[in-house]
């Protein structure tokens, strides 16, 4: 019974409520609208994969820092989990003290201006002398003011409408947000591609970095609609204490009452334990998977950009069908499938794999004979930029400058075919035809089409021999398939969570329980990425991303045992006090 009244208060729907709420309402969810360029074209689409590619000039394929081994991907992993580790110990004090003062809006509006201001500043790192190292910096600061100002922005959603509208009003925000990210990465997929076929190589790089700089104007502009329309919400009981110090300890006042109470909102805590594990999985994949596609994969900048453009646009109406799951069968079970698809997800992700090399021109590296000059000429080369210089492969050729029309004397081939076979960090294929090599064939061991015979690449290879190479499915639609798959359950597990949330949160408490919903999730986001890290030094990235796999799995089973109506009737019994 107590579920079926649930259900019915649920059924409410948004529109019924005044023009003054659903104006607040809409440029709440403006805000997503706003921030989502943030997570998608800088984060997600444009920014890790940058940045592998200054990695690379710099150190080659990887690189030891103070003992450890990283890739690029892994050390990009390692800068989004200290950023939002920062996050996390910082946000329960903030959002106490956002609850003692009518703070939220001015939180908001300071992290979102340092996040859009050091996204803009990230321009400048052709002009500095280690690109990677400003590059990392920049987006370690503009992350921690995305995730700061998300602490905030959340936090307002139980003062919008009463905790029934939760699931409508979050799957809206999330929406917005697809969509709005979703149409200035297609701009930005534009501008660079077309900027591909008709510029210089550096005019490239100079349109890639303004595209950067265009996410951090549009984060911050769409914002102001947010901060004009959605009201601060009233504080009850709001704190005398006008001190820095004062407020501070008031804050920790709060937040050990807050902990002296855990029985009473046990549902709610028990709810975080879950999120915990499970969001670990999420934001793991989400915070990394362009890392991981352009360095395990070998997949590139646009196809990464295009998977991206079709997560956010399939993600839309994804959180909208998610919205109405909800309303169906109760949030927590809408959660709990498309948690189920992740699972799902993730395996397929751990069979990706590059087509095996069939044809002579799918090797980077093609020689032939030639009986006029008794040489070897160099047909086709892979295309390096100008930031690639320092690259592994460049260091090998100073002696040689190959390029395409380079002549080779027999010794001379063999040299480099040694080095392309042998060397640690190769990760280039070659073909000769004719002369005493013909028909030779090297694909080195780091190469994105080797799979080792280690248990990890069994599945792999059954599902490129079964599937991706009978239908002739290179790597770039691979990835293109993930973003559409991963794109139907994104917006559904991360606003039903937040909804889930909601909904078991009193409103004098809102800034505080969401600061701890945001450490829970920025918590989960220091774990899961140093679990990829420490996977890529002692063995390798589809190691890590297995584990992550397997959290999401437990994390999922243990949500499916926590009574979320429960928590949300205690909710309102504290708000009707």
């Amino acid at each position: 019974m107590l579920k079926n009244l649930f259900r019915k208060q649920q059924k409410d729907s948004i529109s019924s409520l005044s023009d003054d709420k659903k104006r607040a309402i809409t440029g709440w969810c403006m805000y997503d609208w706003a921030n989502s360029a943030f997570f998608t074209s800088a984060g997600t689409a444009i920014f890790p994969i940058y940045f592998v590619i200054a990695f690379q000039a710099t150190f080659g394929s990887r690189t030891e820092i103070f003992g450890i081994t990283f890739t690029g991907s892994s050390l990009w992993a390692l800068g989004v989990s200290m950023s939002a580790l920062f996050v996390a110990l910082t946000s329960p004090v903030l959002g106490a003290i956002a609850d003692t003062k009518p703070l939220k809006k001015t939180f908001l509006k300071y992290y979102m201006i340092m996040g859009s201001l050091f996204t803009i500043i990230s321009f400048f790192s052709v002009y500095v002398a280690n690109s990677w190292a400003w590059l990392i910096g920049c987006y370690f600061i503009a992350n921690v003011g995305a995730a700061g100002a998300n602490v905030f922005y959340n936090s307002l959603l139980p003062s919008l409408a009463p905790s029934k509208y939760a699931s409508e009003i979050s799957t809206k925000g999330y929406a917005y947000g697809y969509v709005g990210g979703g149409l200035l990465l297609l701009f930005h997929l534009i501008i660079i591609q077309g900027a591909s076929i008709y510029l210089e190589e550096s005019a490239v790089d100079l349109v890639t970095r303004i595209c950067i700089v265009s996410v951090g104007v549009w984060w911050f502009g769409w914002s102001i609609w947010t901060l004009k329309t959605v009201p601060e919400p009233e504080i009850e009981n709001e704190s005398t204490k006008t001190s820095v110090s004062e407020i501070i300890l008031t804050a920790f006042s709060r937040l050990k009452q807050t902990f002296s109470e855990i029985r009473k909102y046990k549902y709610l805590f028990t709810f975080l334990i879950a999120f915990y594990i499970f969001n670990d999985g999420v934001q793991t994949v989400l915070s990394v998977a362009g890392a991981y596609g352009a360095d395990v994969l070998g997949v590139d900048l646009l196809f990464n950009m295009i998977t991206i453009l079709i997560v956010q646009f399939v993600a839309a109406p994804g959180s909208t069908l998610f919205g109405w799951l909800a309303y169906k069968i109760g949030t927590k079970e809408a959660l709990v499938i498309a948690l189920s698809g992740w699972v799902v997800i993730i395996i397929f992700v751990l069979g990706f794999a590059p087509l095996k090399l069939t044809k002579n021109s799918d090797y980077d590296y093609q020689f032939s004979y030639s009986q006029e000059i008794k040489r070897y000429v160099l047909d086709s080369a892979p295309e390096f930029s100008s930031t690639e210089e320092n690259i592994d492969i460049i260091t090998w050729e100073k002696n040689y400058h190959l390029e395409k029309g380079t002549e080779l004397e027999e010794k001379e081939l063999s040299k480099f075919m040694d080095i392309i076979s042998n060397e640690t960090t190769s990760s280039f294929s070659l073909v000769v035809v004719g002369g005493e090599s013909d028909s030779t064939k090297i694909v080195s061991k780091n190469h994105s089409s080797s799979l080792s015979d280690s248990w990890i690449d069994i599945w792999p290879k059954f599902l490129r021999d079964t599937l991706w190479q009978p239908l002739n499915i290179q790597i770039g639609f691979q990835w293109m398939l993930l973003g559409l798959f991963s794109g139907l359950v994104l917006g559904g597990s991360q606003a039903l969570a937040r909804s889930c949330f909601s909904m078991m949160t009193p409103i004098k408490k809102s800034a505080e329980f969401f600061g701890f919903y945001a450490f829970t999730m920025k918590a989960s986001s220091v774990i899961g990425p140093l679990i990829y890290v420490i996977a890529v030094n002692s063995s390798n990235q589809k190691l890590g991303v297995l584990i992550i796999w397997g959290l999401i799995v437990v994390g999922t089973i243990y949500l499916s045992t926590i009574n979320v109506h429960k928590g949300a009737l205690v909710a309102e019994e504290e708000n009707n006090k």
